[in-house]
């Protein structure tokens, strides 16, 4: 039940991202193809390609690996931060350096490593900048403790919710936009895949057997 339970969340998500669609177009060629008549016929290039969440190779096959390097990093987090005991600050820092590392790397090849180095690195900052960074910076902080405290895979559920949340607070905000289909389903995904983890707890293979005894012991 708990393997259930995450591939019904891995489901809200792909509904979430518009992988999965709701008018069972999901069943049609078209759909794996991007929806595109040229990339039916194969006619389509690498620069043609539909860049959409439904074209089978540019959409579904990045998001799917995308979400299984992500797990696997949580869990080699979850590892790290409650087997090893370490400090769940001191490994966020940890993270940050190693992020800055590599982002020094890329500003030698991408066009923002170009456009730093002709116009500097403050250029057309202002005080609102600053928001972005200071809410990402306090929430690797958070999701440092989470995974520590709670596991990677309430986190996830924590991660899904928050998108629905999200959506919720832009519709109260812009009287022009309304939740989509996809994030009602989503939402209710979630809390189904939620609801099915909590009422189906995982049990060690030690205390189950024991439970197992037990149980025999008392039909005797």
């Amino acid at each position: 039940m708990q393997m259930m339970s995450l591939l019904v969340l891995l489901s809200a998500a792909l509904v979430m991202e518009g992988v999965i669609p709701l008018d069972g177009s999901i069943f049609l060629p078209s759909y794996w193809m991007g929806g595109d008549e040229s990339n039916i016929n194969g006619n389509d290039t690498a620069d043609d390609a539909t860049l959409s969440p439904r074209h089978f190779s540019h959409g579904v096959l990045p998001i799917m690996a995308a979400s299984f390097l992500s797990g696997l990093a949580g869990a080699i987090t979850q590892k790290s931060l409650q087997v090893g005991n370490r400090n769940a600050l001191l490994f966020t820092v940890e993270l940050c350096v190693a992020s800055l590392l590599l982002l020094l790397a890329s500003f030698v090849t991408s066009d923002d490593g170009l456009q730093i180095r002709q116009r500097g690195f403050f250029s057309d900052w202002s005080y609102s900048t600053i928001i972005p960074i200071l809410t990402n910076s306090a929430g690797g902080i958070l999701v440092g403790l989470v995974i520590k405290y709670a596991g990677t895979v309430r986190k996830g559920f924590a991660l899904i919710f928050g998108i629905l949340l999200s959506g919720l607070v832009q519709t109260a905000l812009d009287e022009d936009r309304s939740l989509s289909g996809e994030e009602v389903a989503g939402g209710v995904l979630a809390a189904l895949s939620l609801w099915m983890h909590a009422t189906n707890p995982y049990v060690q293979q030690e205390q189950q057997r024991k439970r197992q005894k037990a149980g025999e012991e008392r039909i005797r």
